[in-house]
């Protein structure tokens, strides 16, 4: 049998150390104020919402819906849609703010059923793999010069052929049922 003398006794909480202020605290906020001046001062109008696509009514009556270049926010999101490294990206911003390329969106959708369609669309040598769905999937694409964007099938995903539809303001423009390695061509 245990008794109450048998339990172990708790020693209280010992107090914490009150702590001093960091030097390093005036340091950050000095540091997060210049980079909200920095921020700021970009130019680019943080109001505006640059995304992509997602309604008839944000596309174009064509196949390609361009990006204005003085919409640094829709510039901004195209480019980080595209499928390259960063530095490529930086680079390509550059040209396109600078109207020395033009930049925009092909809306994709699977026009029959989503069995795993795979494409490759390519526009100004950028190549990028696409997986159609019965969503959008928009692309951001890069042109230069008036040079067509190819889009290739590349996988059937069950059988039936690669079913392509390009989604416009318009509305919806299935194309004919691809083999893979077919490729047909956008003209802007």
């Amino acid at each position: 049998m245990t008794s109450a003398d048998d339990e172990p006794e708790l020693a209280p909480p010992l107090p914490l150390a009150a702590r001093q202020a960091s030097r390093l605290a005036p340091i950050l906020l000095l540091l997060g104020v210049i980079g909200g001046g920095v921020y700021a001062s970009t130019g680019i109008d943080h109001s505006e919402v640059g995304t992509a696509p997602s309604r008839p009514e944000e596309l174009s009556a064509n196949i390609v819906t361009f990006v204005a270049p003085d919409n640094h926010a829709g510039v901004a999101a195209a480019v980080a849609a595209l499928k390259v490294p960063t530095a490529q990206r930086a680079e390509i911003a550059h040209a396109v703010l600078e109207g020395k390329r033009r930049i925009g969106w092909i809306v994709f959708t699977d026009s029959i059923d989503p069995d795993g369609d795979t494409i490759a669309v390519e526009g100004s040598g950028l190549i990028q793999q696409v997986v159609l769905t019965k969503s959008w999937t928009p692309v951001a694409v890069t042109l230069e010069d008036g040079a067509p964007i190819h889009v290739t099938a590349v996988r059937d995903g069950v059988a039936g052929g690669v079913t392509i539809a390009f989604a416009t303001g318009a509305g919806v423009m299935p194309m004919r049922i691809l083999r893979p390695g077919e490729r047909i061509e956008v003209v802007p």
